[in-house]
């Protein structure tokens, strides 16, 4: 499975597009991917759907869930009683994850210029570019936070490849 979230996003399994229908499931599978750890269902409820009463926001929790392993097959989330994640023993592919990996520490890579640039080329626009929900406020300020802190990762790698090319005036 892997999972474009620089630029629009992408999903894709066994190399084919994957088609995630609503955009709630979509936004739960990239939600669940970037913080990398399960969540309790209250908090994935409230997040989504917080306008909903309890039994309500569930409900579409559950469609969420159903809609996921539809599209996904079985096996790539781990949905238990009071938590849901996704499936750590499934093979998952996040450029979020392999952009964060190849900046470093923020000093390390200014000596292999090559890794940093790879990790640079990764970034194929804003995080979850053209992405909204218009009735999850709370998510979209996670959205919104979460590219601001990418986007200034970039800005800060992008200086340090230019650093790195002028000391070695190329």
């Amino acid at each position: 499975l892997k999972l474009f979230l620089l630029g629009p996003p992408r999903i894709e399994l066994d190399g084919r597009p994957v088609d995630i229908a609503r955009r709630k499931a979509l936004a739960l599978l990239a939600y669940l991917a970037v913080e990398g750890q399960p969540r309790t269902r209250d908090q994935l409820a409230a997040l989504f759907w917080p306008d909903y009463e309890p039994g309500q926001s569930y409900a579409y929790l559950r469609r969420a869930i159903w809609e996921l392993n539809n599209a996904l097959g079985k096996g790539w989330l781990d949905t238990g009683r009071e938590k849901v994640g996704l499936a750590t023993e499934q093979p998952l592919w996040l450029d979020v994850s392999d952009f964060e990996a190849g900046l470093g520490d923020g000093r390390a890579p200014a000596h292999d210029p090559a890794r940093l640039a790879a990790a640079v080329s990764l970034y194929g626009g804003d995080f979850l570019t053209g992405f909204t929900l218009r009735d999850a406020p709370d998510f979209d300020l996670w959205q919104r936070f979460t590219g601001e802190r990418l986007g200034r990762m970039l800005a800060q790698a992008l200086e340090r490849l230019v650093d790195v090319h002028v000391a070695r005036a190329e």
